[in-house]
Protein backbone atom coordinates (compact mmCIF):
# COMPACT_ATOMS: atom_id res chain seq x y z
CA UNK A 1 0.00 0.00 0.00
CA UNK A 2 2.45 2.69 0.98
CA UNK A 3 4.71 1.22 -2.09
CA UNK A 4 1.66 2.25 -4.41
CA UNK A 5 1.23 5.23 -2.96
CA UNK A 6 4.51 6.26 -3.04
CA UNK A 7 4.66 5.28 -7.06
CA UNK A 8 1.44 7.78 -7.51
CA UNK A 9 2.90 10.65 -5.31
CA UNK A 10 5.68 10.02 -8.28
CA UNK A 11 3.19 11.48 -10.71
CA UNK A 12 2.05 14.11 -9.13
CA UNK A 13 5.05 16.13 -7.58
CA UNK A 14 6.55 17.04 -11.14
CA UNK A 15 2.98 18.84 -11.95
CA UNK A 16 3.00 20.59 -8.41
CA UNK A 17 6.26 21.50 -8.10
CA UNK A 18 6.83 23.08 -11.67
CA UNK A 19 3.14 24.71 -12.49
CA UNK A 20 3.67 28.18 -10.47
CA UNK A 21 7.15 28.52 -12.25
CA UNK A 22 5.51 27.83 -15.56
CA UNK A 23 2.30 30.26 -14.79
CA UNK A 24 3.98 33.11 -12.53
CA UNK A 25 6.85 34.20 -15.15
CA UNK A 26 6.71 38.07 -15.20
CA UNK A 27 6.21 39.24 -18.89
CA UNK A 28 8.31 42.75 -17.85
CA UNK A 29 11.37 41.28 -18.05
CA UNK A 30 11.23 39.97 -21.23
CA UNK A 31 9.24 42.35 -23.43
CA UNK A 32 9.89 46.39 -24.17
CA UNK A 33 7.99 48.75 -21.30
CA UNK A 34 6.31 51.09 -23.84
CA UNK A 35 3.25 48.92 -24.10
CA UNK A 36 4.24 47.59 -27.59
CA UNK A 37 5.03 44.35 -26.51
CA UNK A 38 7.85 43.74 -28.87
CA UNK A 39 10.63 41.98 -28.79
CA UNK A 40 13.48 43.85 -28.67
CA UNK A 41 16.62 42.07 -27.29
CA UNK A 42 18.51 39.82 -30.72
CA UNK A 43 17.02 36.60 -31.38
CA UNK A 44 19.95 34.41 -30.36
CA UNK A 45 19.06 36.15 -27.26
CA UNK A 46 15.36 34.88 -26.67
CA UNK A 47 15.87 31.22 -27.95
CA UNK A 48 18.94 31.15 -25.49
CA UNK A 49 16.25 31.79 -22.46
CA UNK A 50 13.56 29.75 -23.73
CA UNK A 51 15.67 26.39 -24.61
CA UNK A 52 17.45 26.37 -21.28
CA UNK A 53 14.39 27.36 -19.57
CA UNK A 54 12.98 24.20 -21.44
CA UNK A 55 15.94 21.99 -20.89
CA UNK A 56 15.15 23.11 -17.06
CA UNK A 57 11.67 22.06 -17.07
CA UNK A 58 12.57 18.98 -18.69
CA UNK A 59 15.49 18.45 -16.21
CA UNK A 60 13.44 18.31 -13.24
CA UNK A 61 10.90 16.74 -14.12
CA UNK A 62 13.03 13.97 -15.16
CA UNK A 63 15.04 14.00 -12.42
CA UNK A 64 12.30 14.27 -9.74
CA UNK A 65 10.38 11.52 -11.44
CA UNK A 66 13.21 9.19 -11.25
CA UNK A 67 14.37 9.74 -7.97
CA UNK A 68 11.29 9.25 -6.68
CA UNK A 69 11.22 6.15 -8.50
CA UNK A 70 14.25 4.87 -7.09
CA UNK A 71 16.71 6.11 -9.61
CA UNK A 72 19.50 8.91 -9.74
CA UNK A 73 18.35 12.12 -9.94
CA UNK A 74 21.37 13.28 -12.02
CA UNK A 75 20.53 11.10 -14.61
CA UNK A 76 17.45 12.14 -14.70
CA UNK A 77 18.00 15.87 -14.79
CA UNK A 78 20.45 15.32 -17.64
CA UNK A 79 18.35 13.19 -19.61
CA UNK A 80 15.52 15.46 -19.04
CA UNK A 81 17.37 18.46 -20.07
CA UNK A 82 18.17 17.31 -23.36
CA UNK A 83 14.23 16.13 -23.81
CA UNK A 84 13.32 19.76 -22.73
CA UNK A 85 15.80 21.25 -25.29
CA UNK A 86 14.56 19.36 -28.47
CA UNK A 87 10.73 20.04 -27.26
CA UNK A 88 11.66 23.85 -27.69
CA UNK A 89 13.69 23.02 -31.04
CA UNK A 90 10.30 21.53 -32.10
CA UNK A 91 8.71 24.68 -31.38
CA UNK A 92 10.83 26.51 -33.23
CA UNK A 93 10.57 24.49 -36.32
CA UNK A 94 6.86 25.13 -35.63
CA UNK A 95 6.89 28.51 -36.54
CA UNK A 96 8.63 28.44 -39.42
CA UNK A 97 6.85 29.64 -42.94
CA UNK A 98 7.08 26.18 -45.36
CA UNK A 99 4.13 23.77 -45.49
CA UNK A 100 3.89 21.40 -42.94
CA UNK A 101 5.91 23.15 -40.43
CA UNK A 102 4.09 22.48 -37.65
CA UNK A 103 3.52 18.57 -38.44
CA UNK A 104 7.40 18.47 -38.40
CA UNK A 105 7.86 20.78 -35.44
CA UNK A 106 5.35 18.78 -33.93
CA UNK A 107 7.02 15.13 -34.07
CA UNK A 108 10.33 16.90 -33.18
CA UNK A 109 8.67 18.20 -30.07
CA UNK A 110 6.99 14.45 -29.25
CA UNK A 111 10.15 13.40 -29.06
CA UNK A 112 11.43 15.58 -26.89
CA UNK A 113 8.94 14.66 -24.40
CA UNK A 114 9.00 11.41 -25.05
CA UNK A 115 12.68 12.07 -23.28
CA UNK A 116 11.42 13.43 -20.62
CA UNK A 117 8.82 11.45 -19.73
CA UNK A 118 11.57 7.89 -20.48
CA UNK A 119 14.30 9.76 -18.18
CA UNK A 120 11.35 10.23 -15.28
CA UNK A 121 10.72 6.63 -15.62
CA UNK A 122 13.99 5.23 -15.77
CA UNK A 123 13.60 3.50 -19.28
CA UNK A 124 16.46 4.32 -22.16
CA UNK A 125 15.76 7.78 -23.91
CA UNK A 126 14.05 6.35 -27.10
CA UNK A 127 12.40 3.38 -25.65
CA UNK A 128 9.14 4.54 -25.89
CA UNK A 129 7.96 7.88 -28.41
CA UNK A 130 4.66 9.10 -28.86
CA UNK A 131 3.91 10.76 -32.09
CA UNK A 132 0.99 13.14 -31.86
CA UNK A 133 -1.42 13.56 -35.23
CA UNK A 134 -4.75 15.22 -34.83
CA UNK A 135 -6.45 13.69 -31.78
CA UNK A 136 -4.47 10.89 -31.94
CA UNK A 137 -1.36 9.80 -30.59
CA UNK A 138 0.72 6.86 -31.99
CA UNK A 139 2.76 5.58 -29.15
CA UNK A 140 5.65 3.65 -30.36
CA UNK A 141 7.43 1.02 -27.94
CA UNK A 142 10.71 0.06 -28.93
CA UNK A 143 11.87 -2.06 -25.36
CA UNK A 144 11.89 -5.71 -27.39
CA UNK A 145 9.72 -6.09 -30.65
CA UNK A 146 8.65 -2.09 -32.18
CA UNK A 147 5.06 -2.23 -31.46
CA UNK A 148 2.52 0.70 -32.54
CA UNK A 149 -0.40 1.45 -30.32
CA UNK A 150 -2.77 4.28 -31.82
CA UNK A 151 -4.16 6.28 -28.95
CA UNK A 152 -7.13 8.76 -28.87
CA UNK A 153 -6.68 11.71 -26.47
CA UNK A 154 -9.98 12.02 -25.06
CA UNK A 155 -9.74 15.73 -24.22
CA UNK A 156 -8.85 16.76 -27.67
CA UNK A 157 -11.38 14.95 -29.86
CA UNK A 158 -14.09 16.54 -27.68
CA UNK A 159 -12.77 19.96 -28.49
CA UNK A 160 -12.41 18.56 -32.34
CA UNK A 161 -15.77 18.02 -32.24
CA UNK A 162 -17.27 21.03 -30.13
CA UNK A 163 -15.48 23.16 -32.72
CA UNK A 164 -16.90 21.08 -35.95
CA UNK A 165 -20.10 21.11 -34.63
CA UNK A 166 -20.46 25.01 -34.09
CA UNK A 167 -22.16 26.18 -37.40
CA UNK A 168 -20.08 29.93 -37.50
CA UNK A 169 -16.90 27.25 -38.21
CA UNK A 170 -15.53 25.18 -40.75
CA UNK A 171 -12.24 22.77 -41.07
CA UNK A 172 -9.27 24.23 -43.10
CA UNK A 173 -8.60 21.23 -44.17
CA UNK A 174 -5.01 22.76 -45.70
CA UNK A 175 -4.08 24.51 -42.15
CA UNK A 176 -4.71 21.35 -40.33
CA UNK A 177 -2.74 19.36 -42.52
CA UNK A 178 0.42 21.54 -42.22
CA UNK A 179 -0.13 21.96 -38.43
CA UNK A 180 -0.84 18.18 -37.76
CA UNK A 181 -3.76 19.28 -35.69
CA UNK A 182 -7.32 20.54 -36.42
CA UNK A 183 -7.42 23.75 -37.71
CA UNK A 184 -11.10 25.77 -37.48
CA UNK A 185 -11.51 29.18 -39.60
CA UNK A 186 -14.38 31.33 -37.98
CA UNK A 187 -15.02 34.01 -41.12
CA UNK A 188 -18.80 35.63 -39.46
CA UNK A 189 -17.31 35.75 -35.88
CA UNK A 190 -14.13 36.11 -33.65
CA UNK A 191 -13.49 33.23 -30.91
CA UNK A 192 -13.18 34.59 -27.31
CA UNK A 193 -9.60 34.20 -25.63
CA UNK A 194 -8.77 32.89 -22.02
CA UNK A 195 -9.45 36.67 -20.69
CA UNK A 196 -12.91 36.92 -22.34
CA UNK A 197 -12.34 38.98 -24.99
CA UNK A 198 -12.48 38.84 -28.60
CA UNK A 199 -9.07 36.96 -30.03
CA UNK A 200 -7.84 36.30 -33.15
CA UNK A 201 -7.10 33.17 -32.63
CA UNK A 202 -7.49 30.41 -30.06
CA UNK A 203 -6.00 27.21 -29.38
CA UNK A 204 -7.53 25.10 -26.85
CA UNK A 205 -5.83 21.53 -26.21
CA UNK A 206 -4.46 20.27 -29.46
CA UNK A 207 -7.07 22.22 -31.64
CA UNK A 208 -6.67 25.93 -33.33
CA UNK A 209 -9.20 28.12 -33.78
CA UNK A 210 -8.71 31.45 -36.17
CA UNK A 211 -10.53 34.34 -36.52
CA UNK A 212 -11.63 35.93 -39.69
CA UNK A 213 -8.09 38.30 -39.69
CA UNK A 214 -6.29 40.04 -43.17
CA UNK A 215 -4.07 37.21 -44.47
CA UNK A 216 -1.09 39.33 -43.50
CA UNK A 217 -2.30 39.41 -39.88
CA UNK A 218 -3.51 35.36 -40.00
CA UNK A 219 0.01 34.08 -40.75
CA UNK A 220 1.48 35.32 -37.03
CA UNK A 221 -1.63 34.25 -35.59
CA UNK A 222 -1.85 31.06 -36.76
CA UNK A 223 2.17 30.70 -35.78
CA UNK A 224 1.20 31.55 -32.39
CA UNK A 225 -1.26 28.81 -31.68
CA UNK A 226 0.80 26.49 -33.43
CA UNK A 227 3.44 27.14 -30.59
CA UNK A 228 0.31 26.62 -27.95
CA UNK A 229 -0.48 22.83 -29.70
CA UNK A 230 3.13 21.92 -29.13
CA UNK A 231 2.79 23.27 -25.28
CA UNK A 232 -0.41 21.51 -24.92
CA UNK A 233 1.22 18.13 -26.26
CA UNK A 234 4.44 18.44 -23.70
CA UNK A 235 2.01 19.11 -21.40
CA UNK A 236 0.19 16.11 -21.14
CA UNK A 237 2.78 13.88 -22.37
CA UNK A 238 5.03 14.69 -18.81
CA UNK A 239 3.10 15.75 -16.57
CA UNK A 240 -0.59 14.68 -16.82
CA UNK A 241 -0.12 11.55 -18.71
CA UNK A 242 1.92 9.78 -15.82
CA UNK A 243 -0.57 10.98 -12.91
CA UNK A 244 -3.22 9.24 -15.08
CA UNK A 245 -1.59 6.06 -15.91
CA UNK A 246 -1.16 5.63 -11.84
CA UNK A 247 -4.98 6.22 -11.62
CA UNK A 248 -5.87 3.99 -14.08
CA UNK A 249 -3.43 1.09 -13.03
CA UNK A 250 -5.20 0.21 -10.19
CA UNK A 251 -7.92 -1.16 -12.19
CA UNK A 252 -8.16 -4.19 -14.77
CA UNK A 253 -10.15 -2.34 -16.92
CA UNK A 254 -8.45 1.04 -15.98
CA UNK A 255 -5.48 -0.32 -17.81
CA UNK A 256 -7.71 -1.92 -20.94
CA UNK A 257 -8.93 1.26 -20.90
CA UNK A 258 -5.67 3.35 -20.92
CA UNK A 259 -4.32 1.60 -23.48
CA UNK A 260 -6.16 3.19 -26.27
CA UNK A 261 -7.46 5.91 -24.29
CA UNK A 262 -6.06 9.46 -23.21
CA UNK A 263 -8.02 11.50 -21.03
CA UNK A 264 -5.94 14.71 -20.69
CA UNK A 265 -7.81 15.76 -18.04
CA UNK A 266 -5.02 17.05 -14.79
CA UNK A 267 -3.16 19.17 -16.02
CA UNK A 268 -5.22 21.63 -17.47
CA UNK A 269 -7.70 21.48 -14.17
CA UNK A 270 -4.41 21.53 -11.77
CA UNK A 271 -2.86 24.69 -13.95
CA UNK A 272 -6.17 26.72 -14.24
CA UNK A 273 -6.62 26.39 -10.66
CA UNK A 274 -3.19 27.82 -10.05
CA UNK A 275 -4.21 30.54 -12.28
CA UNK A 276 -7.12 31.55 -10.79
CA UNK A 277 -5.18 31.12 -6.87
CA UNK A 278 -2.33 33.50 -7.98
CA UNK A 279 -4.79 35.99 -10.23
CA UNK A 280 -2.20 35.11 -13.04
CA UNK A 281 -3.51 37.03 -16.07
CA UNK A 282 -3.02 35.07 -18.83
CA UNK A 283 -0.62 37.56 -20.80
CA UNK A 284 1.91 37.23 -18.09
CA UNK A 285 2.22 32.94 -18.24
CA UNK A 286 5.77 31.58 -19.07
CA UNK A 287 3.46 29.85 -22.28
CA UNK A 288 2.15 33.01 -23.63
CA UNK A 289 5.15 34.90 -23.94
CA UNK A 290 7.32 32.15 -25.27
CA UNK A 291 4.65 31.88 -27.77
CA UNK A 292 4.89 35.48 -28.25
CA UNK A 293 8.44 35.33 -28.91
CA UNK A 294 8.55 32.32 -31.21
CA UNK A 295 5.50 34.09 -33.54
CA UNK A 296 7.89 37.42 -34.20
CA UNK A 297 7.06 39.07 -30.60
CA UNK A 298 4.45 41.59 -31.86
CA UNK A 299 0.80 41.83 -30.63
Amino acid sequence: MVRHLSRTLAGLVPALLLLPFLTLADAGHLWAQDGSEEWRAPRWVGDMTFVSTNALLGGLTGGVLQRLNGGEFRDGFARGALGGGTAYLGRRVAVEDFRGAGLLGRQISGVGASMVRNAGEGRPALEQLVFPLGPIRLQVDRAETMRITPRVALHDLAWTLTFAMQPETELDWTRSLSAGAPVFRSPLRRFIGPDGDPADGVAIGGVIGLSDVPEDRLRTVFSHERVHVLQHDFAFLVWSDPVEARIMDRTDWGRTLYRYLDLGMVFPAVRGGVNRAFGVEHEDQLSEIEAKFLDGGVR
